[in-house]
């Protein structure tokens, strides 16, 4: 039996979690006994465990009795805050501001916070309270700025400027099937636009997922509906821009047509850059008109990137198109690398609905401004951009040249394993005047054979190919298993290339000497690595060597050294896994298809029929020349 008081069970639960053992820990987790614990502390920490397990309101209780044991931490206010509004609870965030305006009637940041959630909630009159309570008990002129644009807002008309409703869309089944597989984000919710009486709009989220008749009822304009891009898994299908209006720049042009029209000109100008830009790397940008001050851009990936991947993408797409208009700003969607579960992050509104506030439909347009001639069709022609596209821009535009020639001793800010001391160079060489030729991984014998071996190095290149990212300790263990190689910095610095976080000064500039990491000291350093592979290579220890990664290379036979550029490299092994995953696809969808394709046959018999029409064309239904059923779809 654990004892609550101590962080014994909270060890078990981090223990389970790093052996993939998500259900006992949830189990074990769910079964604490917390309450009677004064301990802010391992509220806290129980508190991130619970996020990490996707337990919420679990977390939302760890965090008040953390406030009842330690009531003067404004950083918890902050935190449950935070909490509440990720969980789609902005009302009850903002109980939490006030909670804390009242317990530190000093802090701007409580009634800067409790006013802006007040005054997304559609409450003006209060949120003007607040903050006019704020301006007197700080002083702070943050408060007049924000009463000033609260007044504004007020005041001014929902514009009726630029494109019109547009036409009515009818969509069929393929166009509904399109949109919710080009715009799907996190599973199971999604977000309906509302306006109060003000003209004041927000989102209220949904616990539902994005089904076609959602999809239809936003086309139609029963509804308007966002959606949160980062989805369960912390991938995105979608990098999108959102070029607004600056909130003076709307107050000071919001009478006047002329002045409204040459803003917006100003704004599509510099969206039609960044579909220069897109252009000139291989990502397709598409406009919309936003219904109201602005422009959303969207580019469309082909297969799911890791949301830190499609941030750091877009942010550095964005940072290329400034100086930007000062009337104008950009956003960068997905806007978090990663929600925890429980959590939804940020949201975006979806193109072909209608603005609540100015009833105008979202239309995407052409870079001279004009609409689309027919939505729903252009919605079935858009290109996608390639994985490979997004990773190089990053690449090109993020990371420094590899440092490809030996020309100095490793950087001391490279941590040595303790208790395996490698020897750094005494003499530096000399750089060559030719520039070395560009290293390839795929030519590498040693490196290929190294990580084909060993399963471990194997799992931490198959990490940094599919999310981008490397950790402290995994750092570590490239730099002192791979860096010994003939080509290990080339090795090594091509992999940190191709991860968003790489330390630049860790780059190697000369291959390590003495002794590398052992096998133990891996598994010490990166257990939820080693924990679900198989780490348990035998080795020959006769000639006094520990056990290390590196012992694999005396298999290095001529006749494996030509077998190590074929059958055991990464390129061949990445495709062979692809290609196997690919035929069992096919092979589960033709079964289904026969399936599908034996019950049409029946019902086409029964009713005497050998066509109908669908919403892709004409089904008609044949016989081969051996006299069997087929079905044809003339679309």
């Amino acid at each position: 039996m654990y004892d609550e008081s101590t962080p014994d069970k909270l060890n078990a639960v981090k223990l389970l979690l790093a052996q993939g053992d998500s259900a006992q820990a949830l189990s074990l987790a769910q079964g604490r006994e917390t309450k009677e614990v004064r301990d802010p502390e391992l509220h806290l920490a129980w508190a991130d465990i619970l996020e990490e397990l996707g337990l919420v309101e679990e977390v939302i209780l760890e965090l008040h009795l953390a406030l009842r044991d330690d009531p003067g931490n404004a950083g918890l206010y902050a935190r449950l805050a935070e909490v509440y509004l990720d969980a789609g609870r902005p009302a009850r965030a903002a109980q939490v501001w006030a909670g804390v305006a009242k317990r530190f009637p000093a802090q701007v940041e409580a009634y800067q916070h409790w006013g802006e959630l007040l005054r997304d909630l559609g409450d003006h009159e209060r949120a003007r309270q607040v903050w006019q309570e704020g301006l007197k008990n700080t002083g702070q002129p943050i408060f007049q700025s924000l009463l000033q644009d609260l007044e504004s807002q007020e005041a001014a008309p929902a514009p009726s400027l630029g494109l019109e409703a547009g036409e009515q869309l009818v969509p069929g089944r393929h166009h509904l099937v399109s949109f919710t597989t080009l715009f799907a984000g996190r599973e199971g919710v999604y977000a309906r636009q509302w306006v109060s009486p003000t003209g004041e709009t927000g989102y209220t989220p949904v616990s539902e997922p994005l089904t076609l008749k959602v999809a239809e009822n936003h086309l139609l304009g029963n509804y308007t509906i966002g959606v949160y891009p980062v989805r369960l898994d912390n991938t995105v299908n979608f990098i999108a821009f959102d070029f607004d209006l600056a909130k003076f720049a709307v107050h000071k042009a919001i009478a006047s047509r002329s002045a409204w029209e040459g803003l917006m000109r100003r704004l599509h100008q510099a969206a039609c850059r960044l579909v220069d830009l897109g252009a000139a790397h291989e990502l397709p940008v598409y406009l919309e008109d936003s219904g109201f001050k602005g422009r959303h851009a969207w580019i469309f990936l082909e297969t799911p990137v890791p949301a830190g991947v499609a941030k750091k993408c877009g942010d550095l797409l964005a940072a290329r198109l400034r100086p930007l208009p000062v009337e104008v700003t950009a956003e960068v969607f997905p806007k978090q690398t990663a929600v925890k579960r429980g959590g939804l992050g940020n949201l975006i509104k979806l193109p072909l609905g209608f603005h609540k506030r100015t009833g105008r439909r979202a239309v995407f347009v052409q870079p001279d401004g004009a609409p689309y001639p027919q939505q729903l069709e252009f919605l079935l022609t858009v290109a996608k951009a390639p994985r490979r596209a997004v990773y190089a821009l990053i690449q090109k535009m993020h990371h420094p040249p590899a440092l490809t020639s030996p020309t100095a001793a490793p950087p001391p800010s490279v941590e040595a394993p303790p208790d395996l001391p490698w020897e750094e160079t005494t003499t530096a060489e000399v750089a060559p005047k030719v520039p070395a030729p560009l290293y390839q991984p795929e030519q590498d014998v040693q490196f290929q054979h190294l990580v084909h071996k060993c399963p471990v190095l194997a799992a931490l290149l198959e990490k940094i190919d599919r999310t981008s990212l490397i950790g402290k300790e995994e750092t570590l263990v490239l730099i002192h298993t791979v860096g010994h190689l003939e080509h290990g910095p080339e090795a090594v610095n091509e992999l940190f290339q191709r991860c968003l976080n790489a330390d630049p000064t860790l780059f190697l500039k000369s291959r390590l000497r003495g002794h590398p990491m052992s096998c133990p000291k891996i598994r010490a350093r990166i257990p939820e690595l080693t924990s679900q592979v198989a780490c348990n290579c035998t080795f020959d220890l006769r000639g006094n060597l520990y056990p290390t990664p590196l012992i694999h290379l005396q298999s290095l036979t001529p006749q494996a050294a030509e077998d190590a550029l074929h059958l055991d490299s990464l390129k061949f092994q990445h495709l062979l896994q692809e290609y196997l995953k690919l035929k069992k696809q096919l092979r589960e969808t033709q079964i289904l298809l026969t399936q599908y394709e034996n019950q049409l046959a029946q019902i086409f018999q029964q009713a005497g029929v050998d066509s109908c029409a669908t919403a892709m064309g004409t089904l008609r239904c044949r016989k081969d020349d051996d006299g069997k059923l087929i079905f044809v779809l003339e679309i």
